[in-house]
């Protein structure tokens, strides 16, 4: 290998500035970037090529002849702004947590992952990425490794400096993180369920067929996370994505808008980027750490985010033990010969500081891991109680084709061309896709892995088979017999992997007006469309889609029914903004409203008793409280989450001591109505609980010696590190409110009324700093010259404290200050930053 330039900053070249200037001559300063020239080395030893142009707040665009040269650029630009992250990531995904990260690592984590992630997966996941996926990715290992050699270990972002963990990487470490990343949807939810499965212990009489549990406290047990089902039915999440077709914008091209949730801190976090090789992609937008192509982003044509399915990408298999040996389980197979099939052990060697290591087995059934169901739901059997035992199945740890869907997805020409190349991968592992085009179109999908069970197998394979299925269906944990082959996943002849829906079987809708998602399923994505007679697993619940009464639509998410009544209120001019129909400006103040949808719904019945009957109880005391300041606040308040909202803190208080469930109508005098869904369930059923849950509130503010006309700029924030922990100061709500734009801080554990539950706000009464929230947003339009977009990534693109790019965006966030990002070679040059990198190795 031989290196042309070792790390050469240098100048736009003056033939090259020549060239550029001749080629636009003529030509509008947005045309195609097919002028953003490639590098033209002529070195044939030169195996990877890259120039980087930095734009405004550290936006790296990367062009290069080939895929290597592309992902090269990618990994070295991410390593300079995020190489912590990613170095992390890469411990915890290769199962090295314990070795290396001291107490924050997890000796559960490190089994699953050490197993998870074998050789033998890799290589399978290696062998079904396309030729230029495996040149990019490639290219991205070598472009980190790059960085770390020019700046040197001890010299990188002070949080990883010099640590034994940070080291160059390979494709096959940059596969560990995406394998992991695939079970986002389905296994690495139930990591301490897996680890914990063991069968019973015999009893020291022989042929006893009493048997016993494992006893004692394990550390490695202990060590996972409480399995929670509220991650997988999506209840604390926040993406929203709107698309606008010509019907809705009054032009002939689409305008949207994509605001996904992500945490603020580890695994998950985006990176923006444009990459141009001319004559075959040019593209920009963001993408997860490790990743080489855009994941959310636009090129000349189309634009599409994501938002988290509400569709079940896994089903538990109940399995029927021999009797007297728990390792054995009876199966019809499909010829209808009963079997004794086995369960095996695989031993699992992770390895801990000092040289020691701990051994310990998966158990692993013809479905997939065995699962403690016990630990899932603690009124669940233990593995043999009753001859039972129980197992899973996911059908995205079978899916090896993200990257592969996402390069083709960057080269999407318009909605139609996108729904094709989505369904002829089928690689999207757990999001909706919302998109609109230059042409007008608007288009929802929920085109991604689900695996093939009808509402009719479903019901089949679950009524038959004992209380315990029944149990799980009720939890929402789709859950089969699996001791005969007609309850195994079906397969549809467009589908690219076995035992998963293909394209024809899953939702997807395009229209002339417009389509939105807020975590909810297909169902409502427009109203005047309901989507329905999909599989029940593409809902987030079970139960009311099974059975001879099996209904159409259950209660929208609140932040679901805020999204559609602020469409339906700028088509209407409701909102007072002028006209009836979208554009970029108007929706950019549409979706920074921070409207509370909860308060606009029940605050007017809360009021009308709070001033009546101002003398309000308390939880944990006989005495009363009164609410007549705080409600006279309450009155005055713009029921917004802005900077300047006086009283959202007492509110949002409130509502999180009301116990609800918002896909319920119990708390509502008029129920859900199926035909009416946006507008119901509503009418606030005021009681002891609404008057108990002010009261809490408003104690809870005093006893913290918090004005209860606070602004929420003074209590909800980020912190800068890298400025002595300045704090800034964040907009946005909770989910659980009906705010479209979630800013939401750690959690933390509650009694009351002897019920645990959680809250955001902090003991000191404050709600910081916000952990979880919007990360990429873009609002993107198109015009005769190309797509127009302005956006931000609300936590800037570098977590390294000591980068200019740590907090610059999180400040334009804070402001509502959007960014116009530049795509074409003249905007480019524009907003340049520093010189360009020529990379060539």
């Amino acid at each position: 290998m031989s290196t042309n330039i070792l790390h050469r900053h240098v100048p736009i070249l003056t033939l090259l500035t020549v060239a550029v200037s001749l080629v636009l001559s003529g030509c509008s300063d947005r045309d195609n970037n097919d002028a953003f020239f490639p590098p033209t080395d002529t070195d044939t030893a030169t195996t990877y090529s890259a120039d980087i142009q930095r734009t405004e707040f550290g936006i790296p665009h990367i062009t290069a002849r080939d895929y290597k040269g592309l992902g090269y650029g990618v990994g070295y630009a991410f390593a300079e702004d995020n190489i912590c992250s990613l170095a992390r990531e890469l411990v915890v995904a290769s199962g090295e947590s314990m070795l290396y990260l001291g107490t924050e690592g997890n000796m559960a984590s490190d089994v699953f992952y050490t197993w998870y992630n074998s050789p033998a997966r890799r290589a399978e996941f290696l062998a079904a990425q396309d030729p230029e996926v495996i040149d990019a990715i490639t290219g991205y290992a070598a472009g980190y490794s790059r960085y770390l050699r020019d700046k040197g270990v001890a010299n990188i972002d002070p949080a990883c400096a010099n640590a034994e963990w940070v080291r160059e990487i390979t494709i096959d470490d940059l596969l560990i993180v995406y394998g992991k990343a695939n079970l986002r949807g389905g296994l690495s939810n139930f990591v301490g369920p897996i680890v914990a499965a063991a069968p019973p212990v015999q009893n020291s009489v022989i042929g006893s067929s009493r048997m016993r549990s494992v006893e004692a406290s394990d550390p490695v047990v202990d060590s996972a996370p409480a399995f929670d089902m509220n991650t997988i039915n999506i209840m604390n999440g926040g993406s929203n994505a709107y698309a606008f077709g010509s019907e809705a914008t009054g032009t002939n091209s689409g305008v949207m808008y994509g605001n996904p949730h992500e945490p603020w801190e580890g695994v998950q976090r985006f990176y923006e980027f444009h990459l141009t090789m001319p004559g075959e992609l040019d593209v920009m937008g963001a993408a997860q750490q490790g990743q080489p192509f855009i994941n959310i982003g636009f090129n000349k044509d189309v634009a599409w985010s994501h938002t988290v399915s509400t569709a079940k990408r896994f089903t538990l298999y109940q399995l029927s033990l021999v009797n007297g040996n728990p390792m054995k389980y009876n199966y019809k197979n499909s010829a209808g010969v009963f079997e004794q099939r086995d369960i095996e052990a695989v031993p699992i060697t992770i390895k801990l500081p000092n040289d020691q290591t701990l051994v310990r087995p998966i158990y692993l059934s013809q479905y997939g891991p065995m699962l403690a169901v016990d630990k899932v739901n603690g009124a669940l059997p233990a593995w043999g109680t009753s001859n039972l035992a129980f197992t899973i199945r996911d059908a995205a740890s079978e899916n090896p084709r993200a990257l592969n869907q996402w390069r083709s997805m960057n080269k999407a020409k318009n909605v139609e061309d996108l729904v094709t190349r989505m369904k002829s991968t089928l690689g999207l592992g757990f999001v909706n896709t919302i998109a609109t085009d230059r042409y007008g179109k608007a288009l929802y999908a929920d085109i991604s892995t689900v695996p093939h069970v009808t509402k009719d197998k479903l019901e089949a394979c679950s009524t038959n088979a004992g209380p315990v299925l029944g149990a799980l269906i009720a939890v929402d944990l789709p859950a089969l017999n699996g001791s005969t082959a007609d309850c195994e996943w079906g397969d549809d002849a467009d589908s690219p992997q076995a035992g998963i829906f293909g394209g024809s079987n899953l939702p997807s809708l395009i229209r002339d007006d417009y389509v939105a998602n807020s975590n909810d399923s297909y169902w409502l994505s427009n109203p005047q469309q309901p989507l329905t007679e999909f599989s029940p697993l593409l809902r987030r619940r079970l139960v009311p889609f099974l059975g001879p009464n099996a209904v159409d639509g259950v209660p929208l998410l609140m932040r679901s029914r805020m999204g559609l009544t602020q469409i339906a209120d700028r088509l209407s001019n409701k909102d007072d903004l002028g006209g009836n129909t979208f554009n970029l400006d108007n929706m950019q103040e549409v979706v920074y409203g921070n409207r509370s949808y909860v308060a606009e719904l029940v605050l007017d019945d809360v009021l009308v008793n709070c001033l009546a009957e101002p003398d309000l109880p308390l939880s944990d005391s006989t005495d009363t409280i009164n609410g007549t300041q705080a409600c006279n606040i309450l009155s005055s308040w713009d029921r917004r989450n802005n900077l300047d909202s006086k009283g959202a803190h007492v509110f949002r208080e409130f509502w999180s001591n009301v116990k609800f469930d918002e896909t319920t109508d119990k708390l509502f005098k008029v129920k859900f109505d199926v035909n009416n869904p946006v507008n119901t369930p509503s009418g606030l059923i005021i009681s002891d609980n609404t008057r108990t849950a002010l009261g809490d509130a408003i104690k809870f503010f005093q006893d913290k010696d918090i004005a209860l006309d606070a602004s929420l700029a003074d209590l909800q924030y980020v912190i800068d590190a890298g400025k002595n922990n300045e704090k800034i100061s964040m907009h946005g709500g909770l989910g659980r409110e009906g705010v479209f734009n979630v800013a939401q801080s750690r959690n933390r554990d509650i009694v009351r009324d002897g019920v645990k539950s959680i809250t955001t706000v902090n003991v000191d009464g404050t709600y910081g700093p916000i952990i979880n929230g919007p990360t990429y947003m873009q609002s993107v339009t198109f015009d005769e010259q190309g797509p127009v977009v302005e956006a931000l990534l609300a936590y800037s693109q570098s977590a390294d404290t000591t980068r200019p790019y740590h907090r610059d965006q999180t400040r334009r966030y804070s402001a509502k200050d959007w960014i116009r990002l530049p795509f074409s070679t003249g905007e480019i040059s524009k907003q340049a930053v520093g010189n360009k990198i020529q990379l060539r190795e």
